[in-house]
Protein backbone atom coordinates (compact mmCIF):
# COMPACT_ATOMS: atom_id res chain seq x y z
CA UNK A 1 0.00 0.00 0.00
CA UNK A 2 2.84 2.37 0.76
CA UNK A 3 4.50 2.06 -2.67
CA UNK A 4 1.48 3.15 -4.77
CA UNK A 5 0.90 6.07 -2.40
CA UNK A 6 4.51 7.21 -2.80
CA UNK A 7 4.30 6.87 -6.55
CA UNK A 8 1.12 8.95 -6.69
CA UNK A 9 2.61 11.71 -4.60
CA UNK A 10 5.75 11.65 -6.71
CA UNK A 11 3.66 11.98 -9.85
CA UNK A 12 1.77 14.89 -8.33
CA UNK A 13 5.01 16.59 -7.37
CA UNK A 14 6.37 16.05 -10.87
CA UNK A 15 3.22 17.55 -12.39
CA UNK A 16 3.48 20.60 -10.12
CA UNK A 17 7.15 21.32 -10.76
CA UNK A 18 7.05 20.72 -14.53
CA UNK A 19 6.48 23.62 -16.92
CA UNK A 20 2.76 23.93 -17.57
CA UNK A 21 1.94 25.00 -21.13
CA UNK A 22 -1.26 25.88 -22.89
CA UNK A 23 -2.30 22.75 -24.81
CA UNK A 24 -3.21 24.68 -27.97
CA UNK A 25 -0.56 27.40 -28.28
CA UNK A 26 2.25 25.69 -26.38
CA UNK A 27 3.02 28.94 -24.50
CA UNK A 28 4.19 28.37 -20.89
CA UNK A 29 1.57 29.71 -18.49
CA UNK A 30 4.18 31.32 -16.24
CA UNK A 31 5.70 33.17 -19.21
CA UNK A 32 2.25 34.53 -20.07
CA UNK A 33 1.80 35.58 -16.44
CA UNK A 34 5.15 37.41 -16.51
CA UNK A 35 4.13 39.28 -19.68
CA UNK A 36 0.83 40.29 -18.07
CA UNK A 37 2.77 41.33 -14.97
CA UNK A 38 5.11 43.52 -17.02
CA UNK A 39 2.31 45.09 -19.07
CA UNK A 40 0.15 45.81 -16.01
CA UNK A 41 3.03 47.35 -14.06
CA UNK A 42 4.05 49.44 -17.08
CA UNK A 43 0.52 50.81 -17.47
CA UNK A 44 0.23 51.46 -13.74
CA UNK A 45 3.59 53.26 -13.57
CA UNK A 46 2.60 55.50 -16.48
CA UNK A 47 -0.77 56.17 -14.83
CA UNK A 48 0.89 57.01 -11.50
CA UNK A 49 3.72 59.08 -13.00
CA UNK A 50 1.96 62.44 -12.38
CA UNK A 51 2.05 61.64 -8.66
CA UNK A 52 5.56 60.25 -8.34
CA UNK A 53 7.23 62.77 -10.69
CA UNK A 54 6.13 65.64 -8.46
CA UNK A 55 7.68 64.25 -5.28
CA UNK A 56 10.15 66.67 -3.72
CA UNK A 57 12.80 67.20 -4.93
CA UNK A 58 10.89 67.51 -8.23
CA UNK A 59 13.69 67.33 -10.80
CA UNK A 60 12.06 64.96 -13.29
CA UNK A 61 9.80 65.82 -16.21
CA UNK A 62 6.64 63.72 -16.38
CA UNK A 63 7.25 61.65 -19.53
CA UNK A 64 10.93 60.83 -18.89
CA UNK A 65 10.18 59.74 -15.33
CA UNK A 66 7.29 57.58 -16.55
CA UNK A 67 9.75 55.87 -18.90
CA UNK A 68 12.34 55.25 -16.17
CA UNK A 69 9.70 53.93 -13.75
CA UNK A 70 8.35 51.64 -16.49
CA UNK A 71 11.86 50.34 -17.21
CA UNK A 72 12.32 49.38 -13.56
CA UNK A 73 8.86 47.79 -13.50
CA UNK A 74 9.63 45.64 -16.56
CA UNK A 75 12.97 44.65 -15.01
CA UNK A 76 11.09 43.58 -11.89
CA UNK A 77 8.62 41.53 -13.92
CA UNK A 78 11.18 39.59 -15.95
CA UNK A 79 14.06 39.36 -13.46
CA UNK A 80 12.36 38.95 -10.08
CA UNK A 81 8.85 38.24 -11.29
CA UNK A 82 9.45 34.66 -12.47
CA UNK A 83 10.78 33.62 -9.07
CA UNK A 84 7.90 35.33 -7.28
CA UNK A 85 5.29 33.78 -9.59
CA UNK A 86 6.81 30.37 -8.88
CA UNK A 87 6.67 31.10 -5.13
CA UNK A 88 3.05 32.23 -5.42
CA UNK A 89 2.14 29.07 -7.32
CA UNK A 90 3.93 26.92 -4.74
CA UNK A 91 2.00 28.55 -1.90
CA UNK A 92 -1.35 28.60 -3.66
CA UNK A 93 -1.66 25.34 -5.59
CA UNK A 94 -2.93 23.34 -2.59
CA UNK A 95 -5.51 26.00 -1.67
CA UNK A 96 -9.04 26.43 -2.89
CA UNK A 97 -9.31 28.06 -6.29
CA UNK A 98 -11.03 31.17 -4.95
CA UNK A 99 -8.24 31.80 -2.42
CA UNK A 100 -5.37 31.49 -4.88
CA UNK A 101 -5.64 35.04 -6.33
CA UNK A 102 -5.34 36.42 -2.80
CA UNK A 103 -1.99 34.66 -2.34
CA UNK A 104 -0.73 36.14 -5.61
CA UNK A 105 -1.99 39.59 -4.64
CA UNK A 106 -0.36 39.43 -1.21
CA UNK A 107 3.01 38.38 -2.64
CA UNK A 108 2.73 41.10 -5.27
CA UNK A 109 1.92 43.79 -2.73
CA UNK A 110 4.86 42.89 -0.48
CA UNK A 111 7.43 42.36 -3.23
CA UNK A 112 6.69 45.37 -5.40
CA UNK A 113 6.30 47.60 -2.37
CA UNK A 114 9.84 46.63 -1.33
CA UNK A 115 11.09 46.97 -4.92
CA UNK A 116 9.61 50.47 -5.15
CA UNK A 117 11.40 51.65 -2.01
CA UNK A 118 14.73 49.89 -2.56
CA UNK A 119 15.12 50.12 -6.34
CA UNK A 120 12.79 52.74 -7.86
CA UNK A 121 13.29 55.32 -5.12
CA UNK A 122 16.92 54.28 -4.81
CA UNK A 123 17.54 55.21 -8.45
CA UNK A 124 15.60 58.43 -8.00
CA UNK A 125 17.49 59.43 -4.85
CA UNK A 126 20.81 58.59 -6.51
CA UNK A 127 20.07 61.00 -9.36
CA UNK A 128 18.69 63.80 -7.18
CA UNK A 129 21.61 63.33 -4.78
CA UNK A 130 24.15 63.72 -7.59
CA UNK A 131 22.33 66.89 -8.64
CA UNK A 132 22.66 68.23 -5.09
CA UNK A 133 18.87 68.40 -4.70
CA UNK A 134 18.68 66.01 -1.73
CA UNK A 135 16.56 62.89 -1.37
CA UNK A 136 12.89 62.12 -0.85
CA UNK A 137 11.28 62.85 2.48
CA UNK A 138 9.94 60.08 4.72
CA UNK A 139 6.40 61.19 3.87
CA UNK A 140 6.92 60.81 0.10
CA UNK A 141 8.73 57.52 0.63
CA UNK A 142 5.74 56.18 2.56
CA UNK A 143 3.35 57.28 -0.18
CA UNK A 144 5.53 55.62 -2.81
CA UNK A 145 5.72 52.39 -0.78
CA UNK A 146 1.93 52.22 -0.40
CA UNK A 147 1.49 53.03 -4.08
CA UNK A 148 3.98 50.32 -5.04
CA UNK A 149 2.21 47.78 -2.85
CA UNK A 150 -1.12 48.57 -4.52
CA UNK A 151 0.41 48.31 -7.98
CA UNK A 152 2.02 44.99 -7.13
CA UNK A 153 -1.24 43.67 -5.76
CA UNK A 154 -3.13 44.63 -8.93
CA UNK A 155 -0.41 43.31 -11.25
CA UNK A 156 -0.07 39.89 -9.60
CA UNK A 157 -3.85 39.54 -9.42
CA UNK A 158 -4.03 40.32 -13.15
CA UNK A 159 -1.20 37.87 -13.87
CA UNK A 160 -3.10 35.10 -12.09
CA UNK A 161 -6.50 35.83 -13.63
CA UNK A 162 -5.41 36.71 -17.18
CA UNK A 163 -2.19 34.75 -17.71
CA UNK A 164 -3.80 31.42 -18.52
CA UNK A 165 -6.32 33.05 -20.88
CA UNK A 166 -3.72 35.09 -22.76
CA UNK A 167 -1.46 32.06 -23.11
CA UNK A 168 -3.98 30.83 -25.70
CA UNK A 169 -3.44 33.92 -27.86
CA UNK A 170 0.16 34.21 -29.00
CA UNK A 171 -0.40 37.37 -31.05
CA UNK A 172 -1.96 39.32 -28.18
CA UNK A 173 0.71 38.11 -25.78
CA UNK A 174 3.48 39.10 -28.20
CA UNK A 175 1.92 42.54 -28.68
CA UNK A 176 1.87 43.12 -24.91
CA UNK A 177 5.47 41.97 -24.58
CA UNK A 178 6.65 44.21 -27.44
CA UNK A 179 4.75 47.24 -26.11
CA UNK A 180 6.25 46.79 -22.63
CA UNK A 181 9.73 46.30 -24.11
CA UNK A 182 9.47 49.47 -26.22
CA UNK A 183 8.46 51.58 -23.22
CA UNK A 184 11.27 49.99 -21.20
CA UNK A 185 13.78 50.76 -23.98
CA UNK A 186 12.70 54.40 -23.93
CA UNK A 187 13.14 54.43 -20.15
CA UNK A 188 16.57 52.85 -20.51
CA UNK A 189 17.60 55.55 -22.97
CA UNK A 190 16.37 58.29 -20.63
CA UNK A 191 18.16 56.76 -17.65
CA UNK A 192 21.38 56.39 -19.65
CA UNK A 193 21.26 60.04 -20.71
CA UNK A 194 20.55 61.16 -17.14
CA UNK A 195 23.46 59.19 -15.68
CA UNK A 196 25.79 60.17 -18.51
CA UNK A 197 25.18 63.89 -18.01
CA UNK A 198 25.57 63.88 -14.22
Amino acid sequence: MSEPTTGASGAAAHTHTSVVKDPDSGVPIMLAQAVVLAATLTFCEIFCAPLTATFRPAVFALVPWAGVASLLAVMFAFVVGFALLWCAESFAYRMRRRLQPLVYAAIGALSFGVWTVWVVLGVRNMITGRLGAGVLSAHDTTIAAVSGALLGMAAFFAAYTLGERLARHRAALAALAVASALVACYGGYVLFVMLHTL
